[in-house]
């Protein structure tokens, strides 16, 4: 027995891993990724116009 008969099954398990289960969740997981960022940007700029218009209205800008 040598280390290539051990090393073999390991890689093509690992290869099992990726083409059937990392490319099935990849897709859905990373396009909820993007929606929840872009989700999360536009109530940040909400909140942040708001903090702008009230520093505004106090007249604390420069």
């Amino acid at each position: 027995m040598n280390t290539q008969e051990i090393i073999k099954p390991i890689g093509k398990f690992i290869e099992w891993i990726f083409v059937n289960v990392y490319e099935h969740v990849a897709d859905p997981f990373n396009a909820g990724v993007v929606i929840l960022s872009c989700v999360s940007l536009v109530i940040w700029l909400k909140v942040l116009n708001g903090y702008v218009a009230k520093a505004k209205a106090e007249g604390k800008t420069p």
